[in-house]
């Protein structure tokens, strides 16, 4: 949680500054934001959630980080959905492509709810 709120207030920093300067922070967030994907599928889900809050008003932030949103085997129903609401959100003509290969994947899955 104090990551989050510590990205939650340099967004909010991010107002103030210049574009230089927002890209150069921008680019500093990408990777908490990713490392935070990688714990139990409860705090996961929360911050899948913010992370569609974020990407709302940068969605080039995580853009180059897709496959970190990727659907695996044993992730719950729920992050599944998240991970594939954002993966339509950063959706670029530069990372169509393996957006594509992943959900080809996912139609040929044994989980039938999926």
């Amino acid at each position: 949680s104090i990551v989050l709120s510590s990205i939650r207030v340099l967004i909010k920093f991010l107002e103030f500054v210049t574009d230089e300067q927002k890209m150069t922070y921008l680019k500093k967030l990408a990777p908490p934001v990713v490392t935070l994907l990688n714990t139990y599928p409860e705090l996961q889900y929360v911050v899948l959630r913010n992370i569609m809050v974020i990407i709302q008003k940068y969605p080039s932030l995580l853009a180059k980080d897709v496959k970190a949103f990727f659907c695996k085997y044993n992730d719950p129903q729920y992050v599944k959905i998240e991970k594939l609401t954002i993966l339509l959100k950063l959706l670029t003509e530069a990372n169509s492509q393996s957006i594509l290969m992943e959900l080809k994947e996912y139609c040929n899955e044994i989980d039938v709810d999926f």
